[in-house]
């Protein structure tokens, strides 16, 4: 499952919401209210968004894709697939909300969950194809390092990028003193 972050919400699909009720249909989302209990979209308050959960149900359309990967940040950041694999054969990839897709999540999974007795590639194949939702404890350590470059060198050529979270600004007022 997925849970609608509030970034999100606001900015797509509250707007999508207020366009098309069955947006949420269409997407797999379920709301619920504070209490837990469903929430039928002609019912939903828009002027109070906030007051709801939105959780979009796992499968092939979900918008982590078929999985998710968690790691230790500040963030609420993680890796997951994608419903758009479309977008690996593009130039510009920054499309996220500020999660991390990957691109071959199933070798990936195959090589951290390091198990293969307990989750051979075929496990995971029956995993997804159930379609539930299934934690799996990751037992081994690994260091994962993210960068965020928008000027780098390539074969003798000076390459730039959009600074997409603004962090450029801060980078040059701290080189400047």
């Amino acid at each position: 499952t997925w849970t609608v972050p509030p970034t999100i919400l606001k900015e797509d699909v509250v707007p999508a919401m207020k366009r098309n009720r069955n947006y949420l249909a269409n997407k797999n989302i379920t709301i619920y209210d504070s209490a837990g209990k469903v929430v039928d979209p002609s019912a939903w308050n828009e002027n109070k968004p906030g007051n709801y959960r939105y959780i979009q149900s796992p499968g092939f359309n979900n918008s982590l894709g078929l999985m998710k990967i968690l790691f230790p940040n500040n963030h609420s950041v993680y890796l997951h697939d994608t419903n758009h694999r479309n977008y690996f054969g593009r130039n510009n990839r920054s499309l996220s909300s500020g999660c991390v897709r990957v691109e071959n999540p199933l070798e990936l999974a195959e090589h951290i969950l390091d198990n293969s007795e307990r989750y051979s590639k075929e496990k995971i194949d029956t995993i997804i194809a159930s379609k539930k939702t299934t934690s799996a404890k990751i037992t081994k350590k690994y260091s994962l390092y993210q960068w965020y470059w928008t000027a780098w060198s390539e074969k003798n050529q000076l390459i730039f990028r959009a600074d997409i979270y603004n962090l450029d600004s801060d980078l040059y007022a701290k080189l400047r003193n």
